[in-house]
């Protein structure tokens, strides 16, 4: 049952009278930054699940799932649990995590995305990067071609940001998501997601057998059961609040500091180079044979890279430059990577999105 704004409030009070070894009282010293009761309440949720396999956090966009992720770091690397892996969908979000910790928390980290920086954080006498005496931080894509040197590492914690895109696990062809799992093992799987359902319950679905495959019917048995029958979703409702937290907007702007959204929508029309951009992607996606991702299949591809696309061409072109150094690893590839390289040579030719210019204007009309 949805948690009314007084019951939110009231948790975290009873929690702030917990016995001292039972706060947050480490981590508070070791950071710099004003936590709301919310976020108190979702990262106690997390820690105690001692038995649970994993929790998933999912509170609306914009409510700080991040910190509340970073409590639980900290809380267990001050317990000693020094063996954490968070991983980020790709590294357009990796500026936002090392910002965040280096202005707010002293917990040690290393980062892990490239080649480059494995050869920094290895040696010789120590040939794996991912053990590490700090967090260890890489992406999706970098965890799974380097699957065998990650499951290594006995993990003690792992954290998955944009957890939704983790869904599709239980199907036989998401490659990427069963590698991901197999690395973090039986660590306790922290997941981040605003969203844990997209498209459909069987989004909740697979987020939920990420963690632990136990817990609900199987794949076929599952949409029978719950997919548009209300009257099993409070049988649904009790089996998945165990391992979910979620807090909207709504109930929090009463008692804590929550930035008021204000909706503007503003039509713009993308540049010759943007569209040129996007019709290569697309056709790309459709096409039968792509080396670069043999595993994916065509509708989460799409997902990915016209997200990516849609985002800012920014946002996609480290993506590509990715799979343009990938295939550059990979033999009978030339064709697929002339094709790469001319997507990434129209990418960088573009200097700025018709949307950022868009957005630019509406900001200078916002706080004018």
């Amino acid at each position: 049952m949805p948690q009314t704004p007084f019951h939110a409030y009231y948790k975290a009070r009873l929690l702030e009278q917990l016995p001292e070894e039972e706060q947050f009282l480490p981590v508070f010293a070791s950071s710099d930054i004003e936590i709301y009761p919310f976020q108190i309440a979702a990262a106690s949720f997390a820690l105690r699940s001692p038995y649970q396999k994993g929790a998933v956090l999912c509170d609306e966009a914009g409510m700080g799932k991040s910190h509340e992720a970073m409590l639980v770091i900290n809380q267990k690397w001050l317990e000693g649990c020094s063996r954490i892996l968070l991983v980020i969908p790709n590294a357009d979000l990796l500026h936002q995590w090392t910002e965040m910790l280096e202005r707010f928390y002293t917990v040690p980290y290393v980062v892990l995305t490239s080649r480059k920086e494995w050869q920094a954080h290895s040696a010789p006498d120590h040939p794996n990067a991912f053990i590490q005496d700090a967090i260890v931080i890489t992406t999706y894509d970098f965890a799974a071609d380097n699957e065998e040197a990650a499951k290594v590492v006995n993990w003690d914690l792992t954290v998955f940001e944009e957890a939704n895109a983790l869904s599709p696990v239980y199907q036989e062809d998401n490659k990427q998501a069963k590698a991901l799992k197999r690395i973090a093992g039986d660590s306790f799987k922290l997941l981040l997601t605003g969203t844990p359902i997209e498209k459909n319950i069987m989004d909740l679905y697979g987020v939920i057998w990420f963690i632990d495959e136990t817990l609900l019917p199987g794949e076929k048995e599952f949409p029978a059961r719950y997919l548009r029958r209300p009257e099993n979703y409070p049988e649904l409702s009790e089996q998945v609040s165990r391992y979910c937290f979620r807090t909207l907007r709504s109930q929090a702007k009463h008692y804590a500091k929550v930035t008021e959204r204000v909706l503007l929508t503003v039509e713009y029309t993308p540049g010759k180079a943007e569209r040129q951009l996007y019709e290569l992607l697309y056709a790309y996606i459709n096409q039968p044979e792509k080396k670069a991702f043999p595993e994916m299949n065509q509708y989460d591809l799409a997902l990915r890279l016209l997200g990516l696309v849609g985002s800012s061409t920014e946002a996609i072109l480290q993506t590509i430059k990715g799979i343009v150094k990938r295939l550059q690893r990979l033999e009978s590839t030339a064709e697929e990577l002339t094709q790469w390289q001319e997507i990434q040579t129209i990418a960088e030719s573009i200097p700025q999105d018709a949307k950022a210019g868009e957005l630019l204007t509406v900001l200078k009309q916002g706080f004018s």
